[in-house]
């Protein structure tokens, strides 16, 4: 009975024994093999991949861009590995917890000073950007431009190195959940152009009319002359209005020298005597009954 109880305290202590060594192990990991300084003396460096990847659509994230921040450097004291803030998040004051806990990372990015200081690069066709020769620390990963068609991935931090299976991985591999999806609205199609009339050329100036030559006078010279007259020649008896005789185009009155124009109709052979005598005719039958009236009006 002894030796059997015996037994059963050995198997409990061999027991617990496994499981402080498998409890270790992490510590062992953490602390003890860690490199931060490669076989020439110089700072231990490593490479930060990322991927994106829509599973549910079965695609990879082509374009945008990720940009990537150093949070804080890797410090060890008395054997023991822990963060410390570095560079622009210097006394910054957060409480690095839980670096799984996604409020911490929209922490840091809310902290971020204007300005600060990132490294960019840009998503290839298959999804993929490669952030190499980086020093060791934990690292502030945020996505400066979307992926076409995608929201914007949550910002996210990595540690590097990052603890992994009892040893440490100095090239992560870091696959976070993508944005979700916003179709793409179809490009619409270009609008027309409105046509522009041809401007309307300015019409030619019309060409001045020339002066129709004046008709020669058919019926005589351009400047009749009477034979065996002067250029003035004067009319017998008017020295006033020179006429000269048989000029068709002013013809005086025959009888008339002081060279009245006729009229457009040939006159007759009218009397000036009865004009007189009727006269005088009409104030003696007017005398007379005036005369009469004068009598019958007497009783």
């Amino acid at each position: 009975m002894e030796q059997k109880s015996l037994r059963r305290r050995l198997a409990a202590l061999l027991l617990m024994l496994c499981l402080l060594v498998a409890g270790a192990l992490p510590a062992l990991a953490t602390s003890a093999n860690i490199r931060l300084v490669d076989a020439s003396g110089n700072p231990a460096t490593g490479t930060i991949r990322v991927a994106l990847y829509d599973s549910a659509k079965d695609k990879a994230l082509s374009g945008g861009q990720l940009t990537l921040y150093r949070v804080a450097e890797v410090k060890r004291k008395n054997g023991d590995l822990s963060f410390e803030y570095c560079g622009d998040f210097y006394g910054c004051g957060i409480a690095l917890g839980d670096l799984t806990d996604s409020t911490l990372a929209d922490q840091l990015l809310e902290y971020m000073p204007q300005g600060a200081k990132g490294t960019t690069k840009t998503v290839d066709a298959d999804g993929n950007a490669a952030f190499e020769d980086l020093e060791l620390g934990l690292y502030l990963i945020v996505q400066s431009k979307a992926s076409n068609g995608y929201a914007p991935i949550k910002p996210f931090l990595v540690s590097l190195p990052m603890a992994e299976n009892g040893k440490w991985n100095y090239e992560v591999d870091a696959s976070p959940k993508v944005g979700g999806y916003t179709p793409v609205n179809p490009d619409t199609p270009p609008v027309p152009p409105t046509p522009v009339p041809d401007k309307p050329g300015t019409p030619e100036q019309p060409t001045e009319p020339t002066n129709p030559d004046t008709p020669k006078n058919p019926d005589g010279p351009d400047s009749p002359v009477s034979p065996g007259s002067p250029d003035s020649p004067v009319a017998p008896g008017n020295p006033d209005n020179p006429v000269a005789p048989g000029n068709p185009d002013n013809p005086a009155l025959a009888g008339r020298p002081d060279g009245a124009v006729m009229s457009g109709l040939p006159q007759t052979g009218q009397l000036n005597w009865p004009v007189p005598v009727l006269a005088v005719s009409g104030v003696l039958l007017f005398a007379a009954g005036w005369v009469l009236n004068k009598k019958e009006a007497l009783p």
